[in-house]
């Protein structure tokens, strides 16, 4: 799998070409902090959780996240697997985070992904 590295698109006149496991891993931090009815083409792609991350803190907005992030995932990126039982959700004070543990389907490799999905700056 072959993807243009984000944010660094153009290096000396050439786009910048990434590969495998660094593919996936930009396209699943792209795929899940991005919001639904932001892209042009596809109004589908990406997640709800702009909706779910100001409500109170709960096991059930826990699950509705975790349920979020995995049809997303199974939807949008069939290069990888995962089950529902391999994400986590961690809110730390003022970040959330989510750990995958997915395989990679291209090699199938075992990798877990780390990704940040929110961080409020406090003031």
């Amino acid at each position: 799998m072959n993807a243009i590295g984000f944010p660094d698109m153009i290096s000396s006149n050439k786009a910048v070409i990434i590969k495998d496991i660094d593919a996936t891993r930009q396209n699943l931090n792209l795929l899940l902090t991005s919001y639904k009815k932001t892209m042009l083409g596809d109004p589908y792609f990406g997640t709800n959780l702009r909706k779910l991350f100001f409500e109170n803190n709960n096991a059930i907005l826990r699950d509705l996240v975790i349920d979020d992030i995995f049809t997303t995932i199974n939807t949008f990126m069939p290069q990888i697997r995962v089950l529902r039982k391999n994400i986590e959700v961690i809110s730390d004070r003022n970040s959330v985070y989510v750990n995958i543990k997915a395989q990679n389907l291209l090699d199938f490799s075992f990798n877990e992904y780390n990704i940040k999905l929110l961080e409020v700056e406090e003031i």
